[in-house]
């Protein structure tokens, strides 16, 4: 009898396991990059990087979907419930997908994104326009329907001592269309009195493939050091030559009109195969004083 409730508990939990999934990815990079040091030298230094994600999911009797996932990196993991640094939970079914956690830059960073970077770091990430998210716990919705996909998003502040201007709630929704060789996307996000409204569009040219990105500001507002002056726009474009299966060039141009630094960058993409990637590219961010600065390196995915 004894054998036999063993048996069957353990056949319980068995099935019980394989209704649910826990899978580990990751990604890695090293290589040599160009820092201004404070004196304004453009020094060349080591730098790497490694990150692995779990993911866990599985789905419920009746067929809800259920999961979370969450990343550890070299330098530190998550620090609290309340600021849950890059990880998410995450509900899913007919009526669309509902995600907390970090995802604090809502519906405009999931549907409207930003145009292509270069070089295997980012070099600063100048050919990005920021949106207005939180850094605490936020929550998405995401519903797609054929071509057409719709997110509303809201982050919440809770620390005391950030700039006044941004310290409240952030709100936004979004909505994108992708087609066949092309894709649109537009959002609207607020914190506090503040608005920013951002659209992207990318069209691809047989192996040339553009992105343009324009961000206005509908109200004054003051983050990161810079103001935001009403009326102001922001607008950066991307141009991405597939030369061969394994190789990709890259170009954009990014103008922050409101910090009067227009950003340049080249570089080029080589995939090695298996995951991994050499990566390189030559930056300016614009600016008075600006120095440009480039890097080389090997990305891998695994």
């Amino acid at each position: 009898m004894k054998k036999i409730l063993l048996a069957t508990t353990m056949l319980t939990m068995t099935a019980g396991f394989a209704a649910a999934e826990v899978n580990t990815s990751g990604s890695a990079r090293m290589g040599i990059t160009q820092i201004v040091l404070p004196t304004g030298k453009v020094k060349a230094v080591f730098s790497s990087r490694v990150r692995i994600v779990f993911t866990g999911s599985g789905t419920t009797d009746g067929g809800l979907s259920f999961g979370a996932s969450m990343r550890a990196d070299q330098n530190g993991g998550n620090t609290s419930g309340l600021a849950n640094g890059d990880s998410t939970v995450f509900l899913a079914g007919a009526f669309g997908r509902l995600t907390m956690g970090d995802v604090a830059g809502g519906a405009g960073d999931e549907l409207v994104g930003q145009i292509s970077g270069v070089g295997y770091t980012g070099l600063g990430d100048h050919n990005e326009i920021g949106f207005l998210g939180n850094t605490a716990t936020a929550v998405r919705y995401d519903y797609t329907a054929g071509a057409f996909s719709f997110a509303l998003g809201a982050s919440q502040t809770t620390a005391v001592t950030v700039t006044p201007d941004v310290a409240a709630d952030n709100k936004s929704v979004a909505v994108s269309y992708t087609g066949t060789g092309y894709s649109a996307s537009l959002s609207y996000e607020t914190v506090k009195s503040n608005a920013l409204i951002s659209a992207k569009g990318s069209y691809a040219f047989g192996p040339l493939n553009v992105i343009v990105k324009v961000a206005k500001v509908d109200k004054v507002f003051a983050v990161g050091g810079a103001t935001y002056v009403k009326g102001k726009t922001e607008a950066g474009i991307s141009l991405d030559y597939t030369v061969s299966p394994a190789l990709t060039l890259t170009a954009y141009y990014t103008d922050h009109a409101n910090t009067k630094a227009q950003a340049k960058g080249i570089g080029a993409a080589y995939s090695l195969g298996g995951g991994a990637s050499v990566k390189a590219g030559v930056i300016n961010p614009g600016g008075a004083g600006a120095k440009t600065i480039g890097e080389v390196g090997v990305t891998m995915s695994f």
